[in-house]
């Protein structure tokens, strides 16, 4: 019977998550308040909660964060504390396959109406922003010698590109130059691919195997391993290098690690009904 029993048990969702990469595509932190927290209408002087739901859907955890309400009317509708904080958001992984689910309750106030009004709309918005990173890894192929034509290693791929890492960070594109007998340089895209904005970006380690890449971004200050986003420009380009050594052609692991800030925003809506 106890045979039969494990015979018949199926895969289950835990040996799934065992199994899916979860570190692929875009994903980030979804925002969002819940239903009737605020509610579809608050009628004068009545208290009233918004209640707002962050949920890690990234491969990452999300860090050192913020919610922020902004741009209600304290004429119509005050809210106690307009700003909450956060450790962390564990991220999406084989121990928390769901990601998890933050809740921060605002509780606020409605007042009056004006003489002859029916109605009061507050359009306002819930921003937030926290610090989170991204890891991404490939396997590469090395060859110094370009006319090792018989050379029955791998091939090198000059472009290669990407769909994601599991965060809103992502690197798209890598282009592999290499220098006979010398060196090999790396050109990486890195750009935000998801619904917020990034503000900055800045690299941890960089390893082509069990050695060091020495990289920096281009066109940046004196902090080379640092970039700074703006609202018209969400992207950057890496470039590493490496001396080399070996002649024939052999596969090795490219890693590189970032961290980032980022910021959400959602607008919401308040009404005000007699």
């Amino acid at each position: 019977m106890l045979v039969l029993l494990v015979l018949g048990c199926g895969a289950g969702p835990g040996e799934k998550a065992l199994e899916y990469n979860f570190k692929q595509g875009i994903a980030e932190v979804q925002l969002r308040t819940l239903e009737n927290a605020p509610p579809e209408k608050i009628y004068p002087n009545t208290p009233f909660k918004i209640i707002v739901e962050m949920d890690n859907q990234a491969a990452y955890d999300a860090t050192e964060g913020v919610v922020r309400i902004v741009g209600l009317d304290n004429a119509f509708f005050r809210v106690d504390r307009t700003e909450q904080s956060f450790a962390q958001i564990v991220g999406r992984s084989a121990l928390a396959p769901e990601g998890e689910k933050v809740y921060l309750e605002f509780d606020g106030a409605a007042g009056q109406l004006f003489q002859n009004s029916e109605e009061y709309v507050n359009t306002f918005f819930l921003k937030t922003k926290y610090n989170s990173r991204m890891e991404f890894t490939d396997t590469v192929c090395i060859n110094t010698n370009l006319y090792a034509v018989y050379d029955s290693g791998c091939a090198i791929e000059p472009v290669k590109s990407y769909s994601g890492q599991g965060a809103p960070l992502a690197v798209s594109e890598v282009e592999e130059i290499i220098t006979p007998g010398a060196a090999v340089e790396f050109r990486i895209h890195v750009a935000n691919e998801g619904e917020g904005s990034m503000t900055m970006v800045h690299l941890g380690r960089t390893m082509l195997g069990g050695e060091e890449l020495t990289c920096e971004f281009q066109d940046v200050g004196e902090n080379k391993r640092t970039v700074l986003f703006t609202p018209e420009k969400q992207e950057a380009t890496l470039i590493c290098r490496k001396f080399l050594r070996d002649q024939s052609s052999y596969t090795t692991t490219l890693l590189l690690t970032f961290s980032y800030d980022y910021e959400i925003k959602k607008e919401q809506r308040l009404r005000l009904v007699r």
